[in-house]
């Protein structure tokens, strides 16, 4: 796939009731289920712990994470943070890419 390709793909959050959304000042943290291996339920059943994972995001990827809407594409949500926030985000692409890359590999997410 080429890189314009992969620009036009659209972003869009996984249609999980388990996925929630909490927003505090305008951030937002992600809360989900943490997903056990054997080993780890075994652990966990031994000692506890929380089994759900809250993955608190800043101001930028709250931006990012509010774009993945399915309309907007990788090339627009870059545009939108660069628009926004400037130098203060530079490379704009290299860390939308390395936030999608994220949400991707954690099952938030998926590309249109």
């Amino acid at each position: 796939m080429s890189r314009n390709e992969i620009l036009l793909k659209k972003p869009s959050k996984i249609n999980n009731p388990k996925i929630k959304c909490l927003t505090k000042n305008g951030i937002i943290t992600i809360c989900y289920p943490k997903e056990f291996g054997k080993i780890e339920k075994w652990v966990h059943k031994k000692i506890g712990g929380p089994d759900i994972v809250k993955r608190p995001l800043d101001k930028y990827t709250t931006l990012i994470w509010n774009l993945c809407d399915e309309k907007h594409s990788i090339k627009d949500i870059i545009h939108e943070l660069d628009a926004k926030f400037g130098e203060e985000i530079a490379p704009a692409d290299k860390r939308v890419q390395l936030f999608l890359k994220k949400l991707l590999k954690l099952n938030l997410i998926t590309l249109k």
